[in-house]
């Protein structure tokens, strides 16, 4: 800071002229100095940083130490006695300005004792210095890394902000980082969702919980469809979409080799270019034989191409879509396949695996994603999906491998493994991150030592498993199937910094390093190559999505923080901008006819509540020297628009999956909060259209219902022996008959009703976290059966 308080706090008293006058000393402690405030000197804290929670903060100077201790009679003790004691304010010594600068305000305690004269206070002076360099060399180390700390060093702040601006009251600050997170529960039955999470936005809006109350209040046809709904769920015991899981039977669950080969091939045209897991010709040569001699094929390879035929089955679907309940048909019919390969895969022996173990690994992952199953449990299965690659050594290099335990002649991983296994681990490491950020945590791989590298930039025909070399890496120009890989992990580090920060305890970080991140991850958005191959389109936009969305996630905070000054408008805009950027990345791909980014991610929610965030916070703000938040939404584009179309993402995921109601609820809401104009008249006007709006989606779902039922599916396929009326198939192969207490049309587990259930239920958040609302009995609507995610 330049004000001149602060330029007398920082001048030493031996660096005073003869004619110069004797700086007074300062009797209040640094902190209430820092922020221009009355102190009342008290020990072993003022109250001040008292009710800031920080009394461990509070410290004085130095020479307000050595004059108490004159006048107390206590010369001959240090001033660290007196904190240990209890008899004066602790003290901290006055470093040099440059000193100061780089030091940390979390460091040890450095209290200078009084030494005689001569050698012993020359020695003094010296060990005085190596204390200040130690703590110079820690503050560099932490603002290099970021590792390790505790409290931001204040000092490396921009000086153009006054101590109000850097400083808000500690209070509230701590508040607001309380209301970063979600902790649901008491004891041990407790759920914790951190800054990420899509849900802390709700508890900065409270016109927007209220307006989605009214609409269910006073718009009770939007509670009848509901139960309407819930009534049209099919409800049953028992595993009857299961076969024994043996190598005999899972072939039968194929459909016919014409619905196998559009599946297959939506899935490489998606996954194979972001997230890879096979290598293509020898996929596409194993696939061939498989279908001339079905006996022959491994059982294995059958396990993976159902788990293929599982992430494309509802992005490929064409034609109208039918529903039993509010979980569509194509996807009970790819989580059944699921189900039968997770069994299988588990009744195998873990003691010799192979490459396609982990292939099949991370399909199940991947298809339980894609389909919205078990989303409660997708952070855990990411971890123990990361557990087990970590425990093959994955993340580490497999060359050191074949330097110490291999030969000339024999390596024990061979070059084509090598690159497999790179392949694998960036998969497993992006899904694993990915899961973090929706649940609000930190990366598990955060503080991981992994130097395997990244993918090469290479095609799969250039390499077999029997090559001896690989080829020489193409251009980042020059798009490869392995291009997004690639350039993924060029952003790795930061990604991981960034995700730990956001969602770590102390999430609100400087500004200044704020904008430090800003600039490399904007970096990292002009790095990625425009490459025109249509192909590459996925894999561009996911290289901006899961940038744009870490832009979200770091503005956030002071993109709420008005009153602390206008230099924190270019967060408003960021954040704002970003979220509209995501959501027209999503439509580019929506308008190709590619629902994959859509279905496999969770952006539009996200990005709508951070549109009506901003909104929210907009204004007219006189006499500001940057635009106001009202004029950053005008320039910025019409929100309306951009909330329209994550409108039309969230339908396109309900008419695919049957998953995403909740989320359409609230955008709906959204919409209407925005339109809402102040008269109480028309605000009832757009709670009705946005009712409307929910109410029509639901009946457009209860309009495709189909009589399905897992035994009927089974029964379908072109593979399995035709079965007696109601039956299931044995352990033969051979279907038997149902029991008759048990419908077949009711015949589905409860581990096979819509996982659009799994987890915190929307409303039901707003009644355990958020005061004055009680919305679990309206119109005699279950709501927490309907909005719990």
């Amino acid at each position: 800071m330049s004000s001149n308080g602060t330029a007398r706090e920082e001048r030493s008293p031996h660096d005073e002229t003869p004619g110069s006058k004797r700086r007074r000393i300062a009797f209040s402690c640094l902190a209430c100095r820092r922020r221009k405030l009355k102190c009342d000197r008290s020990y072993p804290s003022c109250s001040r940083c008292q009710k800031g929670g920080r009394p461990e903060n509070c410290t004085y100077d130095t020479e307000a130490v050595d004059t108490l201790n004159q006048s107390s009679g206590e010369r001959n003790r240090g001033a660290r006695d007196f904190s240990v004691s209890g008899g004066l304010p602790r003290a901290i010594p006055r470093l040099p300005s440059v000193a100061r600068s780089f030091a940390g305000d979390d460091g040890d305690e450095i209290i200078p004792r009084r030494q005689p004269d001569g050698a012993t206070a020359r020695l003094s002076a010296q060990e005085e210095r190596i204390r200040q360099l130690e703590n110079r060399i820690i503050g560099l180390e932490r603002i290099t890394n970021g590792s390790g700390r505790s409290h931001w060093p204040r000092s490396t702040r921009s000086p153009e902000l006054n101590g109000t601006e850097l400083n808000p009251p500690l209070d509230q600050r701590e508040a607001a980082e309380k209301e970063s997170m979600i902790f649901r529960g008491k004891g041990f039955k407790t759920q914790f969702y951190g800054a990420s999470y899509h849900m802390s936005y709700l508890s900065h809006l409270p016109e927007l919980r209220v307006f989605m109350k009214n609409m269910i209040v006073h718009h009770p046809s939007l509670a009848h469809v509901q139960m309407e709904l819930n009534g049209a769920k099919i409800k049953g015991a028992g595993q009857d979409d299961t076969i024994p899981p043996n190598d005999q039977t899972l072939a039968t669950l194929l459909p016919s080799r014409k619905v196998a080969d559009q599946l297959v091939e939506i899935y490489i045209n998606n996954f194979e270019t972001t997230y890879r897991i096979l290598h293509l010709p020898t996929f596409w040569a194993e696939y061939s034989d498989f279908w001339n001699a079905h006996r022959e094929a491994r059982p294995a390879f059958v396990a993976l191409l159902l788990l293929i035929l599982a992430t494309g089955n509802c992005i490929g679907k064409k034609g109208p879509t039918m529903f039993r309940g509010d979980s569509s048909v194509d996807r009970e019919t790819a989580i059944m396949w699921i189900r039968n390969c997770d069994a299988w895969l588990r009744s195998q022996s873990q003691k010799h695996t192979t490459l396609i173990i982990f292939q099949l690994s991370c399909l199940s992952y991947i298809a339980k994603q894609l389909n919205s199953v078990k989303r409660k449990r997708t952070w855990t299965s990411a971890g123990t999906l990361a557990r087990l690659a970590m425990s093959a050594g994955l993340h580490r290099d497999a060359h050191i491998v074949n330097l110490r335990h291999g030969t000339p002649s024999f390596k024990r991983v061979s070059v084509f493994d090598q690159e497999m296994r790179r392949r694998i681990w960036t998969t497993v490491a992006e899904l694993e991150l990915q899961a973090a950020i929706d649940r609000g945590m930190p990366a598990m791989t955060r503080d991981l030592v992994e130097d395997c590298g990244a993918p090469n930039n290479i095609d799969d025909e250039d390499m077999d498993p029997s090559s001896e070399q690989l080829p020489s890496p193409s251009p980042l120009s020059q798009f490869t199937r392995s291009s997004y890989q690639h350039l993924s992990r060029s952003s790795w580090a930061l990604r991981l910094e960034v995700v730990s920060l956001v969602n770590g305890p102390k999430s609100h970080m400087p500004y200044e390093d704020v904008l430090l991140y800003d600039k490399k991850i904007m970096q990292c958005l002009d790095d990625i190559p425009h490459w025109h191959d249509l192909e590459s389109q996925v894999a561009r936009i996911l290289l901006q999505l899961q940038l744009q969305q870490l832009l979200v996630f770091l503005h956030a905070p002071y993109a709420r923080d008005e009153p602390w000054g206008s230099r924190y408008d270019y967060s408003a805009i960021v954040h704002l901008r970003s979220a509209m950027t995501i959501i027209d990345l999503h439509d580019q791909l929506l308008s190709n006819r590619n629902s994959f980014l859509c279905l496999f991610r969770n952006d539009a929610l996200n990005a709508a509540l951070s549109i009506c965030y901003n909104v929210s916070m907009s204004g007219v703000k006189p006499g500001r020297g940057l635009p106001s938040r009202s004029s950053i939404v005008q320039l910025s584009g019409d929100p309306i628009q951009y909330l329209e179309k994550a409108l039309a993402m969230l339908e396109e995921k309900i008419m695919r999956l049957g998953v995403g109601l909740q989320e359409y609820y609230c955008v709906s809401a959204i919409i209407g909060l925005i339109k809402r104009p102040p008269s109480p008249e028309q605000s009832r006007n757009e709670q009705m259209r946005s009712a409307d709006r929910v109410t029509a989606m639901i009946q457009r779902v209860l309009a495709a219902q189909d009589n399905y039922s897992a035994a009927a599916t089974l029964a379908s396929l072109p593979n399995m022996p035709v079965p007696a009326p109601n039956g299931i198939p044995n352990g033969n192969g051979v279907l038997q008959p149902l029991p008759p207490s048990q419908p077949a049309s009711q015949s589905i587990s409860n581990s096979q009703q819509p996982m659009a259930m799994d987890g915190p239920g929307l409303l039901d958040e707003f009644n355990q976290n958020l005061e004055g609302l009680d919305l679990t009995n309206i119109a005699g609507w279950d709501l927490e059966a309907f909005w719990n995610f």
